[in-house]
């Protein structure tokens, strides 16, 4: 009888998500990323401090923070397969001192994009893998020591990844995904693009209807 129960028990746990995920549903999902790589605080969180000591002896402290949110929103165009759109923003400051010298600089992105997702398995735990696009703008302002400058950039990003929905309920599901992405980053007045690749572990909540 003990054992009947249990099964019934993880009958509907696979039912609740199997519904989750079927075709026609929507899902709306926030959340934010942290990374590793050159990601120069555009896709990810960041804090960080760290002092260099140079040549002739003296120091160059540099202090950097950033903040960064995506949201999605979704639809299952068949069972466990969704496609939709994404909705990126950061922002990000820091300081770089050295000889009594300190440059400022404050930037700031947005970003939208397509993205797909599908989700492997109908359990409490469903593995899923996603890909994604975002193209957008970066804005970037620099002064100090006399120094004044605004540069406009323009974003194009494309990554992907695997990861693990692990569901609170009939309706949510908190989300892990390690992660993989490639920018790229054009000067609006120069003829240069610098690229940028980032490892990272990306991580939210996500709302089914």
């Amino acid at each position: 009888m003990k054992n009947i129960w249990i099964l019934l028990f993880l009958n509907l746990f696979a039912i609740g998500a199997m519904a989750q995920t079927e075709k026609g549903k929507l899902f709306f999902s926030a959340g934010t990323s942290l990374g590793i790589g050159q990601s120069d605080g555009l896709m990810g969180l960041a804090f960080n401090r760290s002092t260099l000591e140079l040549a002739d002896g003296s120091e160059l402290e540099d202090r950097t923070s950033s903040f960064f949110i995506s949201s999605k929103g979704g639809y299952f165009i068949t069972d466990r397969f969704a496609t939709g759109l994404e909705l990126a923003l950061s922002t990000s400051s820091g300081s770089t001192e050295t000889g009594g010298v300190e440059l400022k600089s404050t930037s700031s992105f947005f970003g939208v994009g397509p993205f797909a997702r599908y989700y492997f398995s109908s359990k409490k735990i469903i593995p899923f893998a996603e890909i994604n696009t975002l193209f957008g703008t970066r804005n970037q302002e620099t002064s100090g020591s006399g120094l004044e400058t605004d540069t406009k950039f323009g974003v194009s990003n494309a990554g992907g990844g695997l990861g693990l929905a692990f569901l609170l309920g009939e309706r949510s599901s908190f989300d892990l995904m390690a992660s993989y992405n490639a920018t790229s980053l054009k000067e609006n007045d120069l003829d240069l693009t610098t690229p940028q690749s980032a490892f990272g572990l990306k991580f939210g909540f996500t709302i089914f209807f």
